[in-house]
C-alpha cells in the first residue's frame, strides 16, 4: 500500500518554464493488519528521534515495529513503503547485543553495524530491506512505523443476570486497532447471545479494565465502568449495562503524574447502596504505585493508599 502523491511546481516568465520541482509527498499510511500473526502496522511521516517515535508509539498504546522474521519485513516493506524508518531495536543498553523493545527474543538480524562509532545505538530500516543501520540519539529520521498486538481483548467481568434465565452474564472489553473503539460486549453464556454492546471514550490508547457495578439509576440493572486515560489522567466511565446512550457517571482518580494500570470494585462500605471503585495507578516519574477507591454513585473519595 502506497500512499503518495506528486507534486509539481512550476515557475512561467514570459511563456518560458525557468525551472519545474517535482516532489514526492507522502502522508501517514493507513492502519493494516498482516494476516500471519494478526497486528496491525502504520507508518508516521515525521522527522523524529528514535526515542521520541518509541515514545509516540507508546502514547499510541502500541511500540516501534519489530521485524522478527523475513516474512514480517516483507509484508512491511510491500505495504508501508518509505525510504528510512526506525524500528524498535537498540544496543544502547549494551554495546554490540541489540534488543527489541518488547523484549522478544533477538534472532532475525539484518543490523549492518559495521561502520557505525560509539553511541549510534538505534536502528532504522532501509527501503530495500536488505539491511539495517544505526543512529545516534539525536539523529532524525522521517518514517517511524507503529505495531499494535492482535491481543486486542483488555479484560472480562461477570455481571449479574440480566434476562432473568438464571445465568450471570459475561462483559468483555475489546479495543478494535482500526476504528480506535473501545467497546463492551456482554454476552449470556446460557443462549450465546450478545445481550448489549456499550461503546465508551474511542482513541489510540487502550482502556486498562472493565468492572461489573450495583445499580445506579434504579432500573434493576448493573452498571459497567472502563479505565482509561483522558486528558493525561486516570478516569472511569460508568454506563448502564443496558443502555450505550449516555454516561451515567465519569470519575476522575489520582492525578495526570499517575498512568492508571489496573481497576477493581468492592462492594458498599458508605451505606449508600452503591458500589467502591478502587484504580491502581504507577507514578510516571518515581514508578510508585498509588491505589484510590471512590464511590461510584457521588464519584467520593474514600481512601488512597502509597505502595
Amino acid at each position: 500500500m502506497i500512499n503518495k502523491k506528486t507534486l509539481t511546481l512550476s515557475l512561467y516568465f514570459g511563456g518560458t518554464i525557468l525551472f519545474m520541482l517535482v516532489a514526492n509527498v507522502q502522508a501517514d499510511s493507513q492502519r493494516i493488519q498482516w494476516d500471519n500473526n494478526k497486528h496491525f502496522y502504520q507508518r508516521f511521516d515525521q522527522k523524529i528521534t528514535w526515542t521520541d517515535a518509541r515514545d509516540k508509539c507508546v502514547n499510541k498504546g502500541a511500540h516501534l515495529v519489530t521485524i522478527t522474521s523475513a516474512e514480517e519485513g516483507g509484508f512491511i516493506y510491500n505495504n508501508l513503503y518509505s525510504n528510512y524508518f526506525w524500528i524498535g531495536a537498540s544496543d544502547a543498553k549494551v554495546e554490540g547485543r541489540f534488543a527489541w523493545v518488547t523484549n522478544e527474543k533477538w534472532g532475525y538480524d539484518l543490523v549492518d553495524d559495521t561502520d557505525s562509532s560509539g553511541g549510534e545505538d538505534y536502528v532504522y530500516a532501509r527501503n530495500s530491506g536488505s539491511s539495517w543501520q544505526t543512529g545516534t540519539i539525536t539523529e532524525t529520521v522521517g518514517t517511524y512505523i507503529c505495531e499494535w498486538s492482535a491481543d486486542n481483548y483488555v479484560g472480562l467481568a461477570i455481571v449479574p443476570d440480566m434476562n432473568g434465565n438464571g445465568s450471570d452474564e459475561i462483559a468483555v472489553l475489546y479495543v478494535d486497532y482500526v476504528t480506535t473503539k473501545h467497546t463492551v460486549k456482554i454476552r449470556d453464556p446460557k443462549t450465546d447471545k450478545t445481550l448489549s454492546t456499550l461503546t465508551f471514550k474511542s482513541g489510540l490508547q487502550a482502556p486498562q479494565g472493565v468492572v461489573a457495578l450495583e445499580d445506579i439509576n434504579g432500573n434493576g440493572v448493573s452498571e459497567i465502568g472502563v479505565l482509561y486515560t483522558e486528558s493525561g489522567r486516570p478516569s472511569v466511565g460508568i454506563k448502564d449495562a443496558n443502555n450505550d446512550k449516555a454516561y451515567l457517571n465519569t470519575l476522575r482518580f489520582l492525578n495526570r503524574a499517575y498512568t492508571p494500570v489496573q481497576i477493581t470494585v468492592s462492594p458498599d462500605s458508605n451505606g449508600n447502596g452503591s458500589s467502591e471503585i478502587t484504580v491502581l495507578g504507577i507514578g510516571k516519574t518515581n514508578n510508585t504505585p498509588k491505589a484510590e477507591t471512590r464511590d461510584s454513585s457521588t464519584g467520593a473519595r474514600l481512601n488512597d493508599t502509597a505502595f
